[in-house]
């Protein structure tokens, strides 16, 4: 028997005897067993009973951090979907729709892939785009806030060869976007660039104030006077000069409230929308003027359409 479990310190003993306790009680220990997500390589002892808690009866699912929560449900959904697991020490490996994704554990890996890739966030954006243009292969992409490349990934299978600029600040999203990228075989046409988009060129520094902070969260903040940023940012028009864009097809823009600094300058001069498009963009009314912002959009010739927390526009000059 357990012997008597209550919340508070004694969930510390419960979590350092389950162990032990599985072998006196078949429940558990089947319960262990048969948990999908337990039989990997990736998780460590402590982790796996962390989630055999969760799966009790009641609310010990509480005392599972978040991550695992995450990966045990977005793991259990994969392969109910069809999709296939393997792991490489503290990566995920998912085979999935005839694409390859590294996931990475205690991250918010999981949360971002039931996003794009599961739940097909940008799928109704996607849809739009083929109904408001003839031409579907070839497309200029630029996804600024790529984290770590599955919305990248995305496009690629939607527009294929198409070239695909991925531009995401965060140095450990970077390197997981190449490695998605390179693991997919898109290193022709998928560009990963570490750095931020932003009104002007310049440097900026990375902060992690943004709601959980966590790595699908980051965002960038201009220097103070006399300190020298860490992160390349660059402007749209010098990003289409760099890559020698005429037009962009298609923007994306999910940069944790960044886009304020965007519409600021847009504002300004919006001539460089005008050789945009498409554009998605989460508006995140917590930094950003969500009127101040279709606005400037409208003014540009585009027409907007709001798709769960997206703002989709058709840029009319080019339909």
């Amino acid at each position: 028997m357990l012997g008597k479990c209550y919340f508070g310190f004694e969930v510390k003993w419960f979590i350092n005897n389950a162990f032990v306790a599985l072998e006196y009680n078949s429940y558990f220990r089947e319960l262990f067993c048969n948990t999908q997500v337990s039989k990997n390589l990736g998780l460590s002892l402590k982790e796996k009973i962390f989630l055999l808690v969760a799966r009790m009866p009641g609310k010990w699912s509480k005392f599972c951090p978040s991550y695992l929560r995450e990966y045990s449900y977005t793991v259990n959904k994969i392969i109910s979907l069809g999709g296939t697991i393997d792991y490489e020490r503290r990566v995920v490996l998912v085979n999935f729709q005839e694409a390859q994704f590294k996931l990475r554990l205690g991250s918010t890996d999981f949360l971002v892939f039931d996003q794009v890739i599961l739940e097909e966030e940008y799928a109704p954006v996607i849809k739009l785009i083929k109904e408001n243009t003839a031409q579907l292969n070839e497309f200029n992409i630029i996804d600024a806030g790529a984290n770590v490349g599955f919305a990248s990934l995305y496009f690629s299978k939607s527009f294929p060869r198409s070239t695909i600029i991925s531009i995401e600040p965060d140095r450990s999203n970077f390197n997981a976007l190449q490695g998605n990228i390179e693991k997919n075989e898109l290193t022709q046409c998928v560009f990963p660039l570490n750095g931020g988009i932003w009104g002007k060129t310049c440097k900026l520094n990375l902060a992690n104030s943004f709601r959980d902070g966590r790595e699908w969260s980051l965002n960038l903040e201009e220097t103070k006077a006399n300190e020298q940023g860490m992160i390349d940012a660059f402007s749209l028009e010098d990003l289409m000069k760099k890559y020698t864009f005429a037009t962009i097809d298609f923007l994306k823009i999910d940069i944790e409230g960044g886009e304020k600094n965007l519409f600021d300058h847009w504002s300004i001069d919006h001539s460089v929308l005008k050789r945009v498009k498409f554009l998605a963009i989460e508006i995140h009314d917590e930094m950003a003027d969500r009127t101040h912002i279709s606005s400037v959009l409208k003014q540009s010739g585009f027409t907007l359409t709001e798709i769960n927390e997206t703002t989709f526009g058709v840029n009319m000059d080019f339909v």
